[in-house]
């Protein structure tokens, strides 16, 4: 497990790094090109850091002159300007080329192995804040949620970094969003073994990652599904059967630990409300969340 860095500076420069190798400098040639697109990249993960909003942000922009040396910055944007980058930089396949440049640099800094493990799982996030006190106290039921964002990951063993994402809407089954998560972490980690809970258990999943993807192994327990059947009839469930290994799939908690971390770092409750404005809120703070591990050691 890789430690997450505390340092903004530090943060901001990994941020504009990978904007840097990512994204166009501006977003088209008749704009006023009084900021980068990398700059106000960097701006909006500090922002995730920071547990602040976008009007916050510009204030302590305003009032910190070495973060702004740092970012380049000559003057500081409004916050109408972020709000307005927040809806457009994760457009298309830019969060994906971003995720890539990220594990890019995490094999330059050595940090994946040749044979990497990676576990799936899922969580809810909060779609307010409210007291979590006031709800116990109260009842649970009168405040029962009928829906709330459901982000499920693929996430690498040894440091913690999220290579593949799919975010939903809760309470739903779990193994419909396997396909996409995996997909994309293969694209991006190139995983040697696969750990999922009960949750995932199918045929079909782990085909997919052997056959397919050219996964090695799959770790995920039987979920016997109350139909009395000792042995399933399938080529890869029979073999999770005959032969399941628990101290590989002890290291499935690994995951947990990074809903952990990213929950305690970032927050568990989201700050914006349309279903669009929410995904990109979420994939900003996963891409917050891994560059906070893959932080400049220099």
């Amino acid at each position: 497990m890789r430690a997450m860095t505390k340092s903004p500076l530090r943060l901001a420069k990994q941020a504009l790094a990978a904007g840097k190798r990512t994204l166009p400098k501006y977003s088209s040639p008749y704009s006023r090109h009084d900021f980068t697109q990398p700059q106000l990249f960097a701006i909006l993960i500090l922002k995730y850091f920071l547990k602040t909003d976008f009007r916050g942000i510009e204030v302590l922009l305003t009032e910190w002159p070495e973060l702004r040396r740092v970012l380049g910055l000559k003057k500081v944007p409004d916050y109408s300007t972020l709000w307005y980058a927040h809806q457009r930089l994760l457009k298309d396949t830019r969060f994906e080329r971003l995720l890539t440049t990220v594990f890019e640099q995490a094999r330059q800094a050595q940090l994946i192995g040749e044979k990497p493990t990676v576990a799936i799982d899922a969580t809810g996030l909060e779609s307010r804040h409210v007291s979590a006190h006031y709800v116990h106290r109260k009842g649970y039921r009168r405040f029962k949620r009928k829906k709330w964002p459901k982000l499920t990951v693929v996430a690498h063993t040894a440091t913690h970094l999220i290579a593949g994402v799919v975010v939903g809407q809760g309470p739903s089954p779990d193994s419909p969003q396997f396909p996409d998560a995996i997909r994309q972490a293969a694209t991006h980690l190139h995983p040697d073994r696969v750990l999922g809970d009960k949750g995932y258990d199918g045929e079909h999943n782990h085909r997919l990652c052997r056959e397919e993807l050219g996964i090695r192994s799959t770790i995920i327990p039987i979920n016997k599904r109350n139909r009395g059947r000792k042995w399933p009839k399938t080529k890869y469930r029979r073999q999770m059967r005959r032969r399941f290994f628990k101290r590989k799939y002890g290291q499935r908690w690994q995951v947990e630990s990074v809903f952990s971390r990213h929950k305690r770092r970032l927050g568990s409750a989201l700050t914006t409300r349309s279903e669009t404005t929410r995904r990109n809120e979420i994939l900003f703070r996963v891409l917050t969340h891994n560059l906070m591990i893959l932080r400049r050691t220099s």
